[in-house]
């Protein structure tokens, strides 16, 4: 890799980009185009990577920014639309991309930042998916992060699919922290048997927590009073949001989680799930496009 901004390195058993610019730092794991690390230049980092992290092929690092497509989840929660695609038989949680290489197509640098643009290997999916089905992912890293997520039908089929950027943030304690932004937004709550509720607060986190919220506004807002910072996540093409948080007796049983990391992150993913997911016709693209910048507390 010739541009020195973008150094090819390999931890453990996964080959990784190193991102040195005078902007930002990061970390890219070409399994999952799964940026790893993100830490704007004077800043603490806003993206959140497990001090447990397992650089395997075939699992998913936990932390970063995985990709999730083209199902959220468990595949049967989906809607029917979306399953209707994809085959029977036991099928991985959040999709078929998150854990295989992807190919880097191209680096560029300027004095903004650096981009790194991502094509998944194949348009071949398991039947019943329509094949000729193509995923990119462009990552732009600067004084803010910019992630599209690209899905290209080439296929005569109308195509209906699901799909989050199932953002892990770094924060200084889960205890100063709030979300805010959804206030009047109506969520689904998963862990209350799926039942609709209406959030009128910003969010608090003192417990698991793992609610879909849909019709989302443009931005959510994740506010660290300790690190007296508000991260900004916007975008105008995600419809829903998911806030996730295993908390204490959960986080116990996951894999690369530390005693203490629900302490240390909150996911806030923007996806376009359960009646936000997306139709897409045969001969036609779309994009999921998201930026995170941060601020001070005023």
């Amino acid at each position: 890799m010739e541009n020195q901004t973008a150094i090819l390195c390999q931890i453990d058993e996964l080959p990784c980009i190193r991102i040195q610019h005078p902007k930002a730092t990061a970390l890219v794991a070409l399994q999952g185009a799964q940026l790893l690390e993100y830490t704007p230049t004077g800043d603490k980092p806003i993206i959140w990577l497990s001090p447990l992290a397992e650089f395997k092929r075939g699992t998913s690092v936990r932390g970063g920014i995985p990709v999730c497509w083209p199902w959220f989840g468990g595949p049967r929660r989906n809607p029917s639309a979306v399953q209707q695609h994809l085959p029977a038989g036991t099928l991985p949680a959040h999709g078929w991309v998150r854990d295989k290489p992807w190919l880097l197509d191209s680096v560029a640098s300027n004095e903004d930042g650096v981009t790194l643009r991502f094509q998944f290997p194949t348009n071949t999916w398991p039947a019943p998916f329509p094949n000729g089905v193509e995923l990119s992912l462009e990552m732009v890293v600067g004084a803010e992060l910019q992630l599209t997520l690209t899905t290209r039908n080439n296929s005569d089929q109308t195509l209906h699919f699901s799909q989050a950027l199932h953002s892990y943030f770094a924060i200084s304690d889960v205890n100063q922290t709030e979300i805010g932004q959804l206030e009047g937004v109506t969520f689904i709550d998963t862990l209350d048997d799926w039942r609709e509720k209406a959030e009128d607060t910003p969010i608090q986190i003192g417990q698991e927590t793992d609610r879909i919220y849909v019709d989302t506004p443009e931005l959510i807002v994740v506010r660290d009073r300790q690190w007296n910072r508000e991260i900004q996540v916007s975008s105008s093409t995600a419809k829903s949001a998911v806030v996730w948080n295993p908390w204490i007796e959960k986080g116990r049983g996951l894999s690369q989680f530390g005693e203490e990391s629900y302490r240390e992150m909150v996911c806030v993913e923007t996806a376009s799930v359960m009646g936000n997911a997306l139709t897409l016709p045969g001969g036609s693209c779309c994009f999921e496009s998201i930026r995170i910048g941060r601020s001070e507390l005023s």
